[in-house]
């Protein structure tokens, strides 16, 4: 084994497995024939409730909106995205590449109330625009529209579907025929598909013109976009390099969405690259990990608590109290704090409780609050007792390991900044 290739291995895996999560993603959605309700490229799959705990398509989901989403297959022609207007509610529509940039973004930041109609295209279409449409240009041929609609409670939900149902995606000429994605993505630590997959979305998808001589050089470790059966023409001691390092790789992945973040009051703060990763791979990697589809700062900002300030992992073992000010969170639109189980592969996910709470935020029924609007949290595996004053205010947790994931939504400078004033945590027991 020549010195030269693990560096090789390890640089791809992290530069490829971003398209891997995305082409894992939108296998699930549109080409796996175990989904029933599997939709072909450009169709939309509007998710009509919250996300719960059997929610396990996407890791870290939130509890605070409804989903719309769409692949589009841009390969052919361009389609037209049309929203409705939607008055006094947050919405946003992210537009990814298949390197999980947010290349473009529509909402209330952007296009206050709507509504609009924008042409998305991809990287090769020389054609025109109807007159007055505002032209998208996407990177990528393999697009992943994901838009979210807040949702105040199901008293609410009639209106959000409403919304649902008015949105379009159109295509504006005859499509050709679909390609289909033809590597199914099993575990990402089988080196064999895993770069069988990369492969085929590297011949679909454009790499960026910087990039391109650095992906070449992976030629000699099975990195050839279009290639299925590169691993078989690999030598069996880069196979045996492949097997033997693929697995370790996920682990510096698993701080996820908090890679090189900074700490206030105990919350990460992630990196301002989030959402718009330029070079920085190890980070992409990791938010494909722990987070995809995160949104860029500007828009959402993600803040992270996986351990108490003792040091110790949280964990459903011991109760906490997070003491949550009483302006809140400075946001220009709403905040939450969700609970997450952590899986041993890095990935996260809401706990099944008793009560079916998820989460909790500014819109949250029920809390007990102080004449200030400041409330305390409990944050234990155990439900208090109905007679117990904590019980109105309790977060379930699971019985391992957890984190909190504090999200607000249209940030203040001063939340950016990482000077304004955040819940508290501490151990109670």
């Amino acid at each position: 084994m020549m010195p030269s290739l693990r560096p090789a291995i390890e640089q791809a895996f992290e530069y490829l497995f971003p398209l891997y999560e995305m082409a894992r993603t939108r296998y699930l959605l549109i080409e796996n024939p175990a989904n029933p309700r599997r939709l072909a490229p450009g169709a939309i799959n509007h998710r009509r409730l919250l996300a719960d705990h059997r929610s396990r398509a996407v890791t870290t989901p939130n509890n605070d909106t409804l989903y719309s989403s769409s692949w589009l297959d841009l390969a052919s022609a361009p389609v037209i995205v049309s929203i409705p207007r939607i008055a006094a509610r947050y919405w946003s529509v992210a537009m990814m590449d298949i390197f999980t940039n947010n290349f473009a973004m529509l909402g209330s930041r952007l296009d206050g109330e709507g509504p609009l109609q924008v042409l998305v295209a991809g990287p090769h279409w020389r054609g025109s625009a109807p007159a007055g449409l505002r032209v998208v240009r996407a990177p990528c041929n393999d697009v992943w529209l994901l838009a979210r609609w807040l949702i105040d409670g199901p008293h609410d939900t009639d209106a959000v579907h409403a919304i649902q149902d008015a949105m379009r995606i159109e295509a504006v000429s005859p499509a050709a025929p679909r390609v289909v994605q033809s590597v199914a993505p099993g575990p990402s630590t089988d080196p064999h598909t895993f770069l069988a997959v990369a492969n085929e979305m590297l011949l679909r998808n454009p790499v960026p013109a910087a990039q391109r001589m650095m992906v070449e050089r992976w030629s000699s470790i099975g990195v050839r976009p279009g290639d299925a059966r590169a691993w078989d023409a690999l030598d069996e001691s880069v196979r045996s390099e492949w097997r033997e390092r693929i697995e370790p790789l996920h682990a510096p992945l698993r701080e996820g969405l908090w890679a090189g973040a900074h700490r206030v009051s105990g919350w990460a703060y992630p990196p301002a690259q989030i959402g718009q990763f330029g070079t920085d791979y190890r980070l992409r990697a990791a938010v494909a990990l722990g987070g995809l589809g995160a949104l860029e700062p500007l828009e959402a900002l993600y803040l992270g608590i996986d351990h108490s300030p003792d040091g110790q992992p949280l964990s459903g073992s011991r109760p906490y109290r997070l003491a949550v000010p009483g302006g809140g969170v400075a946001t220009d639109a709403f905040w939450s704090l969700s609970m997450y189980e952590l899986l041993p592969d890095g990935r996260s996910f809401f706990v099944d409780n008793p009560i079916g709470r998820y989460a909790v935020g500014d819109r949250s029924p029920g809390l007990a609050r102080r004449p200030d609007g400041s409330f305390d949290l409990w944050i234990q595996r155990d439900r208090p007792d109905a007679s117990d004053p904590r019980a109105p205010n309790w977060l379930p947790a699971p019985a391992g390991r957890f984190q909190l994931t504090l999200r607000a939504y249209l940030p203040r400078p001063e939340l950016l900044a990482g000077r304004a004033p955040l819940p508290n945590l501490s151990v109670t027991g």
